[in-house]
């Protein structure tokens, strides 16, 4: 038999050395669950895990559930340094973010996603969206570029049979998850009827106390003394501040809105920012709006310093003043 010629072996192990290269420097995240069948009342876990050969200061997730089948829990996170940033959150879609004030190399779990089974059902978890951030030349945070997603479902099965709740160990920052709680008992027609009063009523009292058209009226809606200011939390522009110099204020995807929100879930007017009664008011102009985890639609709600605002599904501000 022929020797393999010395500079085939080189290309060989040329081959073998790059493939493994590629293989090493492959960013991805993807979920896991050591186990897939659960009784009603047990504790479901899944992992978000990620391998990224570039360290990182922050990452998110979005996590698909079916409510009638599952009730979030909590993030947990035991990467060194992850701090949780609460976000508000949606029935149906568990919203996750970390975020590290140091760059960390992760290599494994980022976080343990937790529910709690509501009844016996087939269903799945689904990873939405996920991505890894890193700070940019200018020092905002950015999504690291090139991260694959792997593994994007689980397939659960939930057994109508009880068992037994466990109190599980939390190590690490823990991340509240569960969504408003919804109010039951008063029809929909009844609180369309309360909320058509309540305007009448809001709008009579404006008229008599403010004196609309008069001068009394310019002076009552005065402008708190200091401008305060939206720091942006998550989304295409976070790490950015904007002050609200200039009142009333709109925001959306517009060019002619005083902030631009470059986010496909942000429309044209999104919102529209103002002061009356030295107080600053968020008003919604039919996009998907949420002050604090409520949803605000076609109204206003008043604005105080920490009240967290979503526009959409990714942007996110805190207000301050």
């Amino acid at each position: 038999m022929k020797s393999i010629p010395a500079f085939l072996l080189a290309i060989l192990l040329t081959f073998i050395l790059v493939s493994n290269a590629s293989a090493q420097t492959n960013e991805g995240i993807w979920l896991t669950a050591n186990t897939t069948a659960y009784k009603t009342g047990e504790t479901v876990i899944v992992a978000v895990n990620a391998s990224a050969t570039t360290p990182i200061q922050g990452f998110t997730f979005q996590i698909r559930y079916d409510p009638a089948c599952l009730k979030p829990i909590n993030a947990v996170s035991t990467v060194p340094g992850m701090n949780a940033l609460p976000l508000p959150q949606l029935s149906g879609l568990a919203d996750g973010s970390y975020a590290s004030t140091t760059p960390q190399t992760v290599n494994g779990v980022l976080a343990e996603v937790r529910f709690i089974a509501l009844k016996g059902c087939q269903t799945n978890l689904t990873l939405e969206s996920a991505a890894l951030a890193v700070r940019n030349e200018s020092g905002f945070a950015a999504p690291l570029a090139g991260v694959t997603i792997g593994q994007k479902e689980i397939a659960l099965s939930l057994d109508k049979e009880v068992g037994v709740a466990e109190e599980l160990p939390v190590t690490g920052s823990v991340l509240p998850l569960e969504p408003p709680a919804v109010k039951q008992g008063i029809p929909v027609w009844g609180i369309g009827l309360l909320v058509f009063l309540l305007v009448v009523g809001m709008l009579f009292g404006a008229y008599k106390w403010f004196g609309i058209g008069s001068v009394a009226a310019a002076q009552k809606l005065a402008t708190p003394s200091q401008p305060a200011t939206l720091e942006v939390k998550h989304g295409p522009h976070a790490g950015q501040s904007f002050a609200l110099s200039t009142l009333p204020c709109y925001i959306g995807s517009d060019p002619e809105n005083e902030i631009v929100l470059n986010d496909p879930h942000v429309i044209d007017q999104h919102v529209k920012i103002y002061a009356a009664n030295n107080d600053y008011y968020l008003m919604d102009l039919g996009g998907e709006t949420f002050v604090n985890g409520q949803a605000v639609r076609r109204s206003s709600a008043t604005l105080k310093p920490g009240d967290v605002v979503r526009l959409g599904k990714s942007a996110l501000f805190v207000f301050g003043s």
